[in-house]
């Protein structure tokens, strides 16, 4: 049966398809130069947000002066999204080997770009240095550190009235996200978090399909991912010598003085199958509750981040969990949750999320009744990470984390739902990215030309509030209940001290 659809007022349909730029099941994907050019006034009315003051310069040509903090990894990719078009006047790592190599990618970049090499940023392995010495240099600053750091370092940029964009989870403590958004909020400045998908056409396509009936009834969205790709579970610390490059004491930042350490391998793991290493440097910090957030921080950003737009960004109201065994230091390998989701934009509806793998199969949820097809069930199979949005009527599905490119199944409702498009009653209701696929990129080109990115801190904060209500299950071991507006788990009372970070070493907190 074909689908009724309500007509809404026409936003914006492209009449003509643009070569090169086809959905993968065939969909027309507008050019970036001709959406914006037919959504300008859109974008105007959505988003607001403070003017930049251009100091004599030409709005078109203002480049701004950018630190970012955290330098490598994906601080360097992080870099490569703004260096173009901006001024990286300082780069900063508590590795002095990994900075060293953070300048050379960015000088590299701009000279496989064909642009000539820019002037050399300082280098920093403090930041609280970096604010001391050149504070009255700065625009801005992007945060790219391991999540222990993202509240102490943002809130320094905050301090010093720097607009900032920061990598996702925001914080890895509840009471940190709420006091850094508060704070930047005061200060009226341009916000963004690091998560692409926001950026991205698939996200609004999906809401869009699923606000106009395209899938029936919304009655349960499943999630999963196949993090944690590190060592994870109750491991167990041990004395080893720190490399000489990388400055300990920084890296711990505001967490309590310790000695260098490595881990031991959890039982069961093969060491061959470890290419992650058994230090928290430079990237298996992300399983250790002190310094990360486990496999739901690392991806719940992303891969919850479709539901709660189209949820109506709603927190939910209770949390259950079953998980393999947890310690004090350590998420576990792999978790199963259930998010009850109050009535909203569509009636009351369970989100669950899964992780990890049980006995080396892949953590996964049912399939959804409505992929029967060949092709469906090969791109479930395919899918390590994903989402499932389930109606009465179909199923939109995305095999990845961003929501980059969903589809619908049953294929024949995708065809209908591909001919409603074309013919007006199916339309485009959500103002689009500027500056899509890049969220730093995105931020930037706010703080210059106004307006607010589509993940500044009024979304990306509750956002991550929603994704770490599920370690404060996971923590807890036990179903919590949310009281959102006091903050505070209602059913039991030791889930409560997970909320906020124990303490802060002197000289870290802004």
């Amino acid at each position: 049966m074909t689908p009724q659809f309500r007509e809404k007022p026409r936003v914006y349909l492209d009449p003509k398809p643009q070569p090169n730029n086809t959905h993968p099941m065939g969909l027309n994907i507008i050019s970036r130069r001709h959406f914006l050019g037919r959504t300008a006034s859109l974008a105007a009315g959505a988003f607001t947000g403070p003017n930049l003051l251009l100091r004599g310069q030409d709005k078109a040509g203002k480049r701004l002066n950018l630190a970012v903090i955290g330098a490598n990894g994906k601080g360097q990719s992080d870099t490569q999204g703004v260096t173009l078009d901006h001024n990286i006047v300082a780069l900063v790592d508590v590795d002095s080997k990994r900075l060293d190599e953070a300048a050379k990618k960015r000088n590299k970049h701009h000279l496989d770009s064909g642009k000539e090499a820019p002037p050399a940023p300082k280098l920093y392995q403090d930041f609280r240095k970096m604010f001391d010495e050149m504070a009255n240099e700065i625009d801005g600053v992007i945060v790219s550190t391991p999540d222990h750091t993202h509240y102490v370092a943002a809130m320094h940029a905050i301090k010093h009235k720097k607009h900032v964009c920061v990598q996702k989870p925001l914080c890895n403590r509840i009471s940190e996200v709420r006091d850094m958004h508060s704070a930047a909020k005061a200060a009226n400045l341009v916000t963004n978090m690091g998560n692409q998908g926001r950026t991205m056409e698939g996200q609004r396509l999906a809401k869009e399909w699923i606000e106009q009936g395209a899938i029936g009834t919304l009655k349960e969205i499943r999630l999963w991912t196949n993090r944690p790709i590190w060592p994870q579970g109750p491991l167990v610390k041990k004395a080893a010598e720190c490399p000489p490059e990388l400055n300990w004491d920084l890296w711990l930042s505001s967490e309590a003085n310790e000695p260098y350490f490595e881990f031991e391998l959890p039982s069961g793991m093969d060491p061959k199958k470890n290419k992650r290493g058994n230090s928290v440097h430079p990237f298996t910090w992300r399983g250790w509750w002190q310094f990360g957030s486990g496999a739901l921080g690392d991806m719940g950003c992303h891969i919850m981040d479709a539901t709660f737009s189209i949820l109506g960004q709603l927190i939910p109201e209770q949390i259950d969990v079953t998980s393999s065994p947890i310690s004090d230091t350590c998420a576990p390998v792999w978790s199963d949750l259930i998010y009850h989701m109050p009535a909203g934009k569509h009636a009351a509806l369970k989100v669950s999320w899964k992780d990890g793998s049980k006995n080396g199969v892949a953590n996964k949820p049912e399939i959804s009744p409505h992929m029967t097809s060949e092709l469906a069930k090969k791109a479930f199979e395919k899918a390590s990470s994903g989402m499932m949005f389930i109606g009465t009527e179909g199923t939109v599905f995305e095999g990845e984390a961003y929501c980059s490119s969903p589809v619908i199944y049953n294929e024949e409702r995708y065809t209908q739902v591909r001919l409603d498009m074309k013919a007006g009653k199916i339309v485009k209701t959500e103002a689009r990215s500027a500056v899509p696929n890049n969220p730093q990129g995105e931020w930037a080109h706010h703080i210059v030309n106004g307006g607010l990115p589509a993940s500044n801190f009024d979304y990306s904060a509750p956002l991550t509030e929603f994704v770490l209500l599920g370690n404060l299950a996971v923590r807890a071991q036990q179903s919590v209940q949310w009281d959102k507006q006091n903050m505070k788990v209602t059913n039991a009372e030791a889930p409560n001290k997970f909320i906020s970070r124990p303490a802060y070493r002197d000289g870290w907190k802004a």
